[in-house]
């Protein structure tokens, strides 16, 4: 059957008045994004009939992922604004102080008036700005000068832009010459939000413009997430192959989370010996709670189980599917172990399907496989009897996305991940969904 029938899915893995454009901006952005629930204590069962760790399917794996992120909820910190920095992660709402605005503004350069018929002439009294506002009530057959996001003065009802006006005498007066409405060219108090409306909700990203609206509103701290750490050990023995290999894992993976957002710390490689393995994974807990270890399945899985981890599964019925996940604790500190392949391209595949989505819920977001883009394959995908994740390059050419599977031995150009469903295959300029993987 064609792959024209079906959907796959990519992981893409990097004015007026300014304040009410800030605010409108901001409201905008947050309803893209969404709030994370908190919820610390879940529970997950890991085991098959037999008692042992099991195979499981892709999406039993993403919905134990989720639930295991529930585990271990964001940690909240107090920051000073001047420290605010885009990509953190709000932990507390942030109201709206006062009205925005907190007086009737004008959005365009102009005169203030009180509306009636065309025609008619008005005397220029004075002038307004939102510094300096007419503090006096205005009459009939009067006017003021007023700029974009002056203060509307008492009495006016509406604002006509300059080209709308004809100018008398020494400049002293004006005549309107189109038919404007009341109201028109005003934005009245408390439009964009009033005393206590939330504008920022606690599990927002931070962006410039929001950082930009906390500052205006005058708040000097606010209550942001910490940023997760993540330990990365490559295991292997002494093959020069296997050393290849593992440098280049925590190499790719350091790299990929800093690209992220989050802190990485390089853990080193050992021998795939119990005591080396027992060692780092001490000495990584002490560090973070996040530890990605790459090879050495086998032997990490019975450390797992002797430091008394629980080993949520410890395969995925997917090629690769070489991932397992555990959690717990090592002396006494909170753990989440992920177990990926020494080969490079499957453990950059796992590590943007299970520990970048994880890392995001520790920060303060939803766990989420992200936002999906429409694409066109531009080769075909042949069947496979098991679901498969495949490589690809993602970019834009001339406004549309186009997707490349990219061979195993090819890294430089990979930043997509197709999820190909088993009996399946995809020809050349097949649209599939695409989801950024590389981006924070």
């Amino acid at each position: 059957m064609s792959g024209s029938d079906f959907t796959c899915n990519i992981y893409f893995i990097e004015s007026k008045d300014a304040f009410a454009v800030v605010v409108q901006a901001v409201a905008w952005m947050a309803a893209m994004q969404q709030v994370k629930p908190r919820i610390v204590s879940v529970g997950v069962n890991p085991m098959n009939s037999a008692g042992f760790p099991k195979t499981v399917s892709i999406e039993e794996s993403f919905q134990t992922l989720e639930v295991l992120s529930k585990r271990y909820p964001p940690q909240p910190k107090t920051v000073h604004v001047a420290r605010l920095q885009p990509g953190r992660v709000l932990a507390e709402d942030i109201e709206a102080v006062e009205d925005i605005p907190t007086e009737r503004k004008s959005i365009v350069d102009g005169f203030a008036i009180i509306v009636n018929k065309p025609g008619t002439k008005r005397r220029i009294v004075g002038s307004s700005t939102a510094v300096t506002p007419y503090d006096a009530q205005l009459q009939q057959g009067e006017c003021v000068r007023i700029t974009n996001g002056g203060v509307v003065p008492d009495g006016a009802d509406t604002v006509v832009p300059f080209e709308d006006v004809l100018l008398y005498g020494e400049m002293d007066s004006i005549e309107v010459i189109t038919k404007l409405d009341k109201g028109e060219n005003i934005r009245e108090r408390g439009s964009e939000a009033n005393v206590g409306d939330i504008l920022l909700r606690d599990g927002y990203r931070l962006d410039s413009i929001s950082i930009g609206l906390i500052h205006k509103l005058g708040i000097s701290q606010v209550e942001i997430y910490k940023k997760p750490r993540v330990s990365l050990i490559s295991i292997g023995n002494e093959s020069s192959h296997q050393r290849m290999n593992g440098n280049f894992n925590r190499s790719q993976l350091l790299a990929l989370f800093k690209i992220q957002g989050f802190k990485p710390i390089d853990a080193g490689e050992c021998a795939d010996k119990l005591v080396e393995i027992e060692k780092k994974l001490n000495t990584a807990a002490e560090f973070s709670c996040v530890i990605v270890a790459t090879g050495g399945h086998g032997h990490v899985q019975k450390l797992a189980e002797k430091l008394n981890l629980i080993v949520a599964f410890n395969k995925i019925s997917s090629n690769p599917g070489n991932f397992a996940l555990a959690h717990g604790s090592i002396n006494n500190k909170p753990v989440f172990l992920c177990i990926l392949p020494q080969k490079p391209a499957a453990a950059w595949i796992g590590a943007n399907l299970f520990v970048s989505p994880f890392l995001r819920a520790m920060e303060g977001r939803t766990v989420t496989k992200g936002m999906h883009w429409k694409s066109k394959l531009t080769e075909s995908i042949p069947k496979s009897s098991e679901t498969c994740f495949i490589r690809v390059q993602s970019e834009f050419i001339n406004g549309k996305l186009i997707s490349t599977p990219v061979s195993s031995d090819i890294f430089s150009r990979a930043n997509s991940i197709v999820k190909i469903p088993a009996n399946i295959a995809y020809s050349a300029k097949d649209t599939v969904n695409v989801l950024l993987v590389e981006s924070p």
